[in-house]
């Protein structure tokens, strides 16, 4: 079926709500402020929202508007992926740590639908369960293995389904079986972002969108300087939660995580209405989705069960007709049944990495961070952000394993990533050598 250019709306699905995304006030920029944070998306929110609920004044300044990024251009499925293997992390980083790395990520998840629950938030949230397909025999093998480990030692729900059972799962001929992780759902991005974004106003907490941080300077007593192009904040402690949207190298401290994390695009695209009968006949199960490629896909129905979405990394800056026919060839690739579907919106944003592929929570020149989630803020940046915060309170006793110091820089990068185009042909390279060898 050709697609009708004119039909595509190039902005996120979930922008389509009728709950405000932006905070309205009319408040002059307040001259000093107990916290102020750099970044008004899930992270910033997160530890707002805890420094104000301890009774400090809490300031945001969001260079765009709140949640203009990641915060609400995700595909909504609640994973908290850890990119490195149990095993990897365990020859890299020790037993405990590995166990505890993923002990937190379940913890995370958990505390992700006590939050909605508890703060009333109707982001549409369900447990539905998260299956990964193996995209060759040795890859369902090393699933297996990793699935044994994770539900024997660490209690982690997950099981895995065979090829010949995968039809249970989702009506597709692509994998070879895959593995079902039980304790993974998924939301409605915005709608999380608008409860999020009143809950932290009924606390105080002020935003100030359309607002650039130029520079963040020692005050000659104590605390810092957050010079903005609307003027200038005192603060005591000052948070930079900027992720991939970090701004310009010719800053300090934006030049500090610039070196340390790589900004890369994910582009995403969703189905016209199909209807709930057509998407559950595709997807019997209704789960979260993904697969083990280096080139990883993502996909799920969308809240209503009435669309597919789909989503992988990119490196077009804007959205285009190429990004739409790009991704909408992975979707058929799946899910060949879906050749005669349009595609009614496609967007882009950014995610980012670290040299390690893990979150990292660390304090650097007395300005506190928490960035690269790889992937999976959806989950990772609310619970950083708040445990960010906690420990700067001293309000928690087990610090999270995340914390530590600043992440390495990569050599030679400056925030631009240069050699993404070189990494994406080696791990295409690989993805193909692997169903070629294994399949």
């Amino acid at each position: 079926m050709p697609l009708d250019p004119l039909r595509i709306a190039y902005r996120p699905y979930w922008w389509d709500i009728d709950e405000p995304l932006r905070q309205i006030h009319d408040d002059p920029m307040p001259g000093a402020s107990d916290v102020v944070i750099v970044g008004g998306g899930y992270t910033g929110m997160a530890a707002a929202l805890v420094f104000a609920r301890a009774g400090k004044s809490v300031t945001i300044i969001e260079k765009s508007t709140p949640g203009y990024g990641a915060s609400t251009r995700n595909g909504g499925i609640n994973s908290a992926s850890i990119r490195p293997s149990h095993g990897e992390l365990e020859k890299q980083w020790g037993r405990d740590f590995a166990d505890e790395l993923y002990k937190e990520a379940s913890a995370a998840r958990i505390d992700l639908a006590d939050f909605c629950e508890t703060e009333g938030i109707d982001a549409m949230f369900k447990l539905t369960g998260w299956f990964k397909g193996a995209m060759s025999g040795k890859h369902y093998d090393y699933l297996s293995r990793e699935a044994d480990l994770l539900q024997s030692r660490l209690g982690i729900p997950c099981r895995m389904v065979s090829q010949a059972d995968q039809h249970d799962e989702i009506v597709s001929d692509r994998f070879y079986g895959g593995m079902v992780e039980d304790d993974i759902g998924g939301f409605h991005a915005s709608k999380f972002f608008a409860g999020f974004l009143r809950i932290i106003t009924e606390a105080g907490v002020k935003v100030f969108e359309k607002t650039a941080v130029e520079d963040i300077q020692d005050h000659p007593t104590a605390g810092k300087m957050v010079i903005t192009d609307k003027g200038s904040i005192h603060a005591d402690i000052v948070v930079v939660a900027t992720n991939g949207y970090t701004g310009g190298a010719e800053h300090k401290f934006s030049r500090f995580l610039r070196q340390r994390t790589v900004p890369i695009r994910s582009s995403i695209i969703v189905t016209d209405d199909l209807g709930v009968e057509r998407v559950k006949a595709l997807m019997p199960a209704m789960r979260m989705y993904g697969n083990t490629a280096k080139l990883t896909t993502y996909f799920r129905p969308t809240p209503d069960g009435r669309r597919i979405l789909l989503g992988a990394r990119g490196a077009e800056k804007e959205p285009s007709i190429k990004t739409v026919n790009f991704l909408r060839n992975r979707l058929i690739s799946i899910l060949p049944q879906l050749a005669d579907v349009h595609i009614d919106y496609c967007w882009t944003g950014n995610v980012a990495f670290n040299r390690q592929l893990i979150p990292r929570i660390f304090t650097h020149d007395g300005i506190h961070y928490s960035a690269a989630y790889a992937g999976s803020g959806t989950v990772w940046a609310r619970w950083c952000g708040k445990k960010l915060a906690e420990q700067v309170l001293g309000q928690t006793n087990a610090p999270s394993v995340l914390t530590g110091s600043a992440p390495a820089s990569l050599p030679f990068y400056n925030g631009q990533p240069w050699f993404l185009p070189m990494v994406y042909t080696w791990y295409g390279l690989q993805d193909h050598i692997n169903e070629w060898r294994h399949g």
